[in-house]
Formats: C-alpha cells, structure tokens, sequence
C-alpha cells in the first residue's frame, strides 16, 4: 500500500481551515462551540414571591403528549369521555431530556383541559376539543421550591398568576407515580418513548 505524505504545515492548514468551516455551519456541539444549548429557553418568572406568572407562548413549544378522560381517582366522572388533556413542554427542555434523561432546571409543562364535544357540522360520531377549561403548569425550580417541582392552576388563564398548590396535593402523588423525576411521562408517548429507549 502506497502512502503519499504531505508536509506537515499543510495538514495542520487543512485542519485549521475545516474547524473554521464547521463552526461556521455550526456543526460543533454546543459545549465545543462555548454555547449554553438552554440559554434560550423560556424560564418562570415570579410576581408577590413564589407565584408563578402565566407563560405566554407555550403553543410553540414541544406538544409531548394528550389523554382523553384521564384521572387519578376512582370516583365516578360525569358521563362522557372526559376532558382532554394537551401537554407542551419548552423546545430547550425537551432537547436536554433527550441527550440526557433528565429535566433541566426551570422545567415548565403546561396542560389545557378541553371539554369534548361531538355531533358539530358535519361530525356525526367521536369526539373533539371543544371549550377550554382549564390550564395548570408544573414547574421544576429548586431556586424557588424546597422540593425542586411546584403545580400551579391558573383558573383556565383567568389568573395572570398563581401560588403553588401545597405539597401534599400534587407533589406526593408526582413522587410516588411518576415514571421521571416527578413527571408522568408514562401517559407522554413523545418523552415514554426516550425513557424505552434507555437514556
């Protein structure tokens, strides 16, 4: 086998000269770039103390996963399906889950709650998202919250902002049910899905 060698300078050039054209393309990972890939995520914000204004945008954010009539109790529901459930998570947040199997800090899931509907123009059986009623937030902050992850209703955005529910209605039942630190990315096929395949 014939090698052909080449002086030296002229590798470390080459070199030089394709680090340049990847960081141009951004094509190295952010740790390699000096870039803090969570810097841009949308973080909590608090008004009056520990009350969580209302994000706004969450729309754009990762849609991770919906549930129709789901619940925690066993008492009977009003008849019907029961309400769905929309959940989003920010972009930045859902990115780091992926890589790492973990929520960052400054985690937000936001859940709308729609009433279904059915039986509107020309749909004659299912159901669909009608009225929106109502609209609570998840929030990982261990700068605010002692035990890392507080749970907000925000009365269907009625509240520009609100205080945290106390611990023992929503933090307990996270910390024993959850499938990942606190969330039920159990019923989220788009995070159940990065807890299978074993990050």
């Amino acid at each position: 086998m014939f090698v052909t060698r080449r002086p030296a300078g002229r590798w470390l050039a080459g070199g030089a000269l394709l680090l340049c054209l990847a960081v141009t393309a951004g094509y190295l990972p952010d740790h390699a770039q000096g870039g803090d890939p969570l810097r841009e995520m949308t973080r909590p914000r608090y008004a009056d103390g520990k009350q969580l204004l209302l994000p706004g945008e969450y729309r754009n954010w990762v849609f991770v996963g919906a549930s129709l009539g789901l619940s925690y109790s066993e008492t009977a529901r009003e008849s019907g399906p029961g309400l769905f459930h929309h959940v989003y998570l920010q972009p930045e947040a859902y990115a780091h889950y992926r890589r790492t199997g973990q929520f960052p800090e400054q985690t937000m899931l936001i859940m709308e709650l729609y009433r279904p509907e059915q039986k509107v123009s020309i749909n004659r059986g299912g159901y669909f998202e009608g009225e929106r009623v109502g609209l609570e937030v998840a929030v990982k902050d261990r700068g605010q919250f002692e035990e890392g992850w507080a749970y907000f209703d925000f009365a269907n955005g009625r509240r520009p902002q609100a205080r945290a529910f106390p611990k023992q209605s929503c933090f307990d039942c996270h910390l024993q049910h959850a499938a990942a630190d606190n969330v039920f990315t159990q019923f989220y096929p788009v995070l159940r899905s990065i807890n299978a395949a074993g990050r």
